[in-house]
């Protein structure tokens, strides 16, 4: 598997965490390492954890997504959102890309204990470099694209991989559109050093680069009001992340991910970061 050395840095991260994300994760069967979302009416961590699979379901539902459809997942961690995807489209043909050879084992095995056989495939690579040969009616991507080198890279490689009239689900982090203070700005910085964040942009940033490829916005959802913080992990997250920072430990993957999670809970609190959920549709004649 060719890597650039940013994709590199994102490999380590995922083969060293992605245990103990399931692990923490809450998702049990669900196998997902998504953020939690405590919609009315979510009552366990499994709830919280699938509810945004249910979230991108209802949306190809309402696009009217064929039951046969192609659908890829770029940066499908170990497939909880594919598995989840091939329950509401038995007919589906499923694809998923992840850069990590762990999470690239485990979806392996899901998919054969799930009995998915040929219809689900698991691809072993970097989603902006990697050729599929694979035209998609929808792509899903949930907490993936701000690993990107940047957000034109990002929306190339997806535009490749997308049919006419095809439709893009992109759900992640966001810089609100305001100006940030010095400490702000540290903030979204350690956010970016500690979980490799590459792409973390506006959401205007993420839609120019959209437009350029023939992708247009069609719609726009904030989902922050959804997570809760201040669990009892975040708070020892939010204690212990700035002693790893200044002790120099963002190049531990272990640490980073604590560094990155106590930047990112201040910045959803200060509402200068969200988490998002943006459509896209693709252009017929693009």
């Amino acid at each position: 598997m060719h890597e650039t050395p940013a994709a590199g840095s994102v490999t380590r991260y995922y083969e060293s965490n992605t245990r103990r994300f399931l692990l923490v994760g809450g998702g049990g069967s669900i196998h997902g390492i998504h953020r939690q979302l405590w919609a009315p009416g979510v009552r366990t961590t499994s709830e919280a954890t699938d509810y945004i699979n249910l979230l991108v379901t209802e949306h190809l539902q309402d696009v009217s997504l064929g039951d046969d459809a192609t659908i890829l997942d770029m940066g499908c961690g170990v497939g909880g959102t594919l598995f989840r995807l091939a329950e509401f489209y038995p007919n589906a043909k499923l694809h998923g890309i992840t850069i990590s050879p762990k999470q690239s084992d485990i979806a392996k095995r899901l998919k054969a204990r799930k009995g998915l056989g040929q219809r689900c495939q698991i691809h072993l690579g970097d989603f902006e470099s990697a050729r599929l040969g694979v035209k998609a009616n929808a792509i899903v991507t949930i907490e993936a694209y701000t690993h990107a080198k940047n957000p034109r890279t990002f929306f190339s490689a997806a535009a490749e991989h997308l049919g006419p009239d095809s439709h893009l689900l992109l759900v992640d982090d966001f810089v609100e559109p305001q100006e940030l203070n010095a400490r702000q700005s540290r903030i979204v910085t350690d956010l970016k050093v500690g979980w490799h964040l590459s792409a973390l942009s506006s959401v205007e940033s993420c839609v120019r680069a959209a437009e350029e490829v023939g992708l247009a916005l069609s719609s726009n959802t904030d989902l922050t009001p959804l997570i809760r913080l201040g669990r009892p992990r975040d708070r020892a997250i939010s204690l212990l992340g700035p002693v790893f920072r200044t002790l120099g430990l963002a190049h531990v993957p272990f640490f980073a991910n604590m560094i990155g999670g106590r930047a990112l809970q201040v910045g959803l609190r200060e509402e200068f970061l969200a988490y998002r959920f943006l459509t896209f549709q693709k252009n017929v004649l693009a």
